[in-house]
This record gives structure tokens, sequence and C-alpha cells, in this order.
């Protein structure tokens, strides 16, 4: 719903303090050409009316200086309000002073060019109508102000008694004004909201980049100089192999012991392998359920104690996609940050459509707090007592390279689910 959008923290106070000084500033105006014709031009006006509509709009703008020290966030539908309050306010002080024959009466388009820099364009025309509405009205009914009316009475009344061309004039002129207002203004209103969040949108990239690089050059460099540890201690671990030949309990233990460092190894292999320059990017044919198992088997070598659940939900047969190391890694650290919140149980729900295949991962943990959605992905950041937060910019950074997308959230019995879906198509014609 357009009403239930809230502009960001600096930007509501900041539009809601303009529209206070606006309104400040029109006030003192008013209060002002009050003054002014109640005591040097002495017009005969409905005073008291007048005082009552000003009076008003004061303790409106004393509620609105309490509310900004005390409220964060302000919504689209609030700031209308406060837009249709101006109009209804100078409706009732132009109608007491004259009416459409006020010079005053084109401040109507103050709120319109207010609503079109600001507001959705629905309520940008909802006001725009509000205030033309309005002015129509004025023209047949409001009190008369003598001094207001022109020196010749031809001009102010054409020979049947109508309105005079002066005053229809200016109402036409209002009519054109707000309707280029409404559709220009908010046409490019519209666009530099846009731009500002591809803007946002290139910027957050660029930072995300940046940090995956400065990971990226950290892990060549750990990759190597892990080598040198890793082959001391498999001698090492050799030599105990040896030595305790007789000891059954410990040569298991030792066994374990080659189990990591091979792994350790292997794992040091393919990382160099996967920088390779000639290798980045390489693409190899497989399907959507072969591809899950394969990811899935090779987890379960490195989290054994968890029970993964896997669900394939779509009943046709599995669609080719074409696969890199970089997307089965990703998904991995996926599955590893569930088993991570709920080490005994892991749940994974794949399936197809025409357009993208998707997964969909869910733990049983605690769930992750909705402050944190927007950061985990985005930028090197962990939850985890011992996470570094690498794990998931890096796994977004793959799946967006491949034009697929992630999305976050809490499920209703607990835990988080992470969704991915890649469409069918980049894939198909990476061969």
């Amino acid at each position: 719903m357009v009403g239930s959008r809230f502009f960001p923290l600096a930007a509501s106070q900041l539009n809601l303090k303009r529209l206070l000084i606006i309104r400040l500033i029109v006030f003192a105006c008013q209060v002002a050409a009050v003054l002014y014709a109640r005591f040097l031009l002495e017009l005969d006006l409905e005073y008291t009316a007048i005082l009552l509509v000003l009076g008003l709009v004061a303790i409106v703008n004393v509620l609105v200086v309490l509310r900004l020290k005390n409220v964060a966030n302000f919504s689209d539908t609030e700031f209308l309000g406060h837009l249709l309050f101006d109009v209804i306010t100078l409706s009732l002080l132009i109608y007491l002073s004259g009416g459409a024959s006020n010079p005053f009466v084109s401040f109507f388009l103050v709120p319109i060019t207010i609503s079109a820099a600001i507001l959705p364009w629905t309520f940008t025309w909802a006001v725009a109508g509000i205030s033309l509405g309005a002015y129509t009205l004025l023209l047949f009914w409001y009190l008369p102000l003598s001094a207001l009316l022109p020196m010749d009475a031809h001009m102010d009344m054409d020979a049947s008694g109508g309105i005079s061309l002066h005053i229809l004039g200016m109402w036409f002129n209002f009519l054109v004004s707000a309707v280029l207002i409404t559709y220009f203004v908010v046409k490019m209103a519209t666009e530099i909201r846009a731009q500002d969040k591809s803007l946002n949108h290139y910027r957050e990239e660029n930072l995300r980049n940046e940090q995956i690089l400065a990971v990226a050059t950290q892990a060549a460099g750990t990759a190597h100089e892990l080598g040198t540890p890793l082959n001391t201690m498999t001698i090492l671990v050799n030599e105990m192999t040896d030595d305790y030949a007789d000891n059954e309990a410990l040569q298991k233990d030792i066994a374990v012991l080659n189990q990591q460092l091979d792994t350790c190894k292997l794992s040091l292999r393919e990382l160099v392998n996967r920088a390779n320059l000639k290798e980045g990017g390489t693409a190899r044919p497989s399907d959507v359920e072969t591809f899950i198992y394969q990811v899935t088997d090779q987890w379960q070598l490195l989290r054994p104690e968890t029970n993964l659940q896997i669900h394939i939900t779509s009943p046709d047969a599995s669609p080719p996609i074409m696969i890199d190391a970089t997307l089965q890694q990703a998904i991995v650290n996926i599955l590893n940050n569930a088993a991570d919140a709920s080490p005994d149980r892991v749940s994974l729900e794949a399936g197809w459509n025409d357009r993208e295949w998707f997964l969909k991962i869910r733990d049983y943990g605690d769930g992750i707090k909705e402050e944190l959605v927007t950061l985990l992905g985005s930028r090197i950041f962990s939850d985890k007592e011992k996470g570094m937060g690498v794990g998931m910019i890096l796994s977004q950074a793959s799946i967006n390279r491949m034009g697929g997308r992630i999305l976050m959230t809490s499920h209703d019995h607990g835990g988080t689910v992470i969704e991915i879906f890649l469409p069918f198509e980049p894939l198909e014609r990476s061969e």
C-alpha cells in the first residue's frame, strides 16, 4: 500500500520540518496582512472567524513541533494530511476575504508543488484535485471584499452577470499550472528518487566488491602460507603413526588427523584452481536434481552430525543448468550457517518452473533479528560469536553474479529461511 511506506529517518524529519518552516512564514504573513487590513486599511472583514482559523493553524503548528521531538518516522499518509489541512485552512481564509479575487489564491500551488516533490503521484493528484475544487468553489461562494473589486464595474461582471474574464483567466491559469506541476514535477521527482536509489545500490555493490576483493587477496596469501605448516603436520603425523603403531586408540585419533589434513590440502588445491584465470568462471553442465545431491553429499562429509532433509517439490523432469564451483561453494556456505544455527536438523527444499529454479534452506534455530537482515550479505558482519561474516557476502556475490537473488526471512514456527532463486536464461547463454 502506498500509504504504509515510510521515508528514511533523516528525510522524514527534514521534510516535515521544512513544511513547518513554510507554515510559520505563511502564518506570520497572514497575521501581518490581517493587522494591516484591520488597523491601516480598516477593511470590513469577519475578523473573529479569521482569528479562529489562524488560532487553529497555530495550535497545529505547536503539535507538529512536539511531534518532531517525540516521533522518528512519518508516513506518506500523515504528510498528505498536513498538506490537506493547509489547503482547507487556506480555503477558509480566502472565503472570508474576497474569494477567488483575493490575490493570495495562487498560494494553492504551494501544497501541490510540495506534494509533487515528496509524495507518490496518487497523493499529488489528490492534493491538486482538492485544491482545484476549492478554487472553483471560491469563484461562486465567498464573502465579498469591496477593496478587491476592480475599479470598473464592467471588469468585474460580464453582460450576463457572470464571472469576469480576469477572474476566469486567473482560474484557468491556476488549472494549467496545477496540471503542469503535478505531472512534470512528479515525473522529475520520481526520476530523481530512482536515480538516487540506483546510485545507492551501485555504491553498495562497489563496497561489497571491494570487501570481496580484500577477502580474496587475503585468502590467496593465507592459502600460500598454510601449505608449509600443513606439510610439517603431515610429516609429524606420519612419524607418530610409525612410533605408536601398537597403540590402537591413538592410531584412531591419528587417522582422524590424517583425514582432516587431507581435507585441508584438498581445499587449498581447489582454492588455487578456482582462482586460476584460465578456469575462472568456467561452467559445466548438469541438472538441478543432480547438482543438489552432489552439493549436499559433499556437505554431509563436512557436517555428518547434522540431519539434512531434502525435498524436491517439482514433479517434472529435472531441467539442465550450467554450474560452476562458486555456486557450489555459495550453497555450502549457506548450509553451514544453517547447521551452525541448528546442528541437529536442517531442511532443503528444491524446485523449478519455466523461468527459474530455487532452493529453500531452513534451520530450526532462534531465527534472525529483523534489523540484521539488511546487514547480512551487504557487508562483512556476523551475529555469531566465532563467525567472521564472510560466508554470506561471498554467497550473495556469487549468486548475484549468475543473475540470481537471495531472500532471508524468519519462519513463523522458528528458525531462518534462506531462499535462492536462479534463472535459466543467463545460465543457458553461458554455454
